[in-house]
């Protein structure tokens, strides 16, 4: 294989990292630009390294594990928990892609690395319109309630949720007195079940006031 053949490939790789390196950038994420081009690089370069080497196999796909491996690090470094919720993990899975995107083209995979990187853009511009309605099919909303100071009435509170098939994902106690007792209940809704719960709570005798 000549060296402008390796050339190329290096190039290409730094070409699609790029691309996806836009979005990423674009959208305000921590693994932008310079960060997918140097992870399609280095992906390359490592793949093109394995090749040169030749035999045995086994030594090929030890460098190619070595870099999965690595990449696996890199993007747990992402991935960020606040609260219930997970952010990062579109970034990590992008970081995940251009490695392979990287590889293929080290390999010489031209029109298949085309494909999934124009597969990778569609997911990444065009999908999230369409996440972002479903999501809001249903938010996570915390009712503030203030209810008489015993655990039976809390369980009673609680039970309600559950009969509305709504899905409590935390329960807090910020105080309590002789008389009573508040709840920060975190809980998954839709519009629908919110105005349902709101409702239920509002005729319960053992809500004494609540907001959300």
């Amino acid at each position: 294989m000549s060296s402008e053949e390796y050339i190329t490939r290096i190039l290409l790789a730094a070409l699609v990292g790029g691309l996806i390196g836009l979005e990423r950038a674009y959208h305000d994420k921590s693994a932008g630009f310079r960060t997918m081009i140097l992870i399609a690089t280095g992906s390359a370069f490592f793949t093109i390294i394995s090749e040169v080497l030749g035999e045995p196999i086994e030594d090929n796909a030890r460098i190619a594990a070595a870099v999965v491996s690595g990449i696996g690090f890199l993007g747990a470094g992402v991935i960020i928990k606040d609260g219930v919720s997970i952010k990062g993990l579109t970034t990590a899975a992008s970081i995940w892609m251009v490695a392979s995107l990287g590889m293929g083209m080290g390999l010489g995979l031209y029109e298949l690395v085309a494909v999934v990187t124009a597969t990778i853009l569609v997911v990444l511009w065009i999908l999230p319109p369409f996440e972002r309605r479903i999501d809001a099919l249903h938010e996570f909303l915390t009712f503030n309630i203030a209810i008489k100071n015993t655990d039976t009435q809390e369980d009673k509170v609680l039970q309600l949720f559950a009969d509305h098939n709504v899905k409590v994902v935390e329960v807090r106690h910020s105080q309590a007195t002789g008389s009573e007792r508040m709840l920060h209940v975190k809980a998954k809704t839709t519009p629908q079940k919110r105005a349902m719960v709101s409702k239920a709570l509002a005729t319960n005798k053992a809500v004494l006031r609540f907001d959300t």
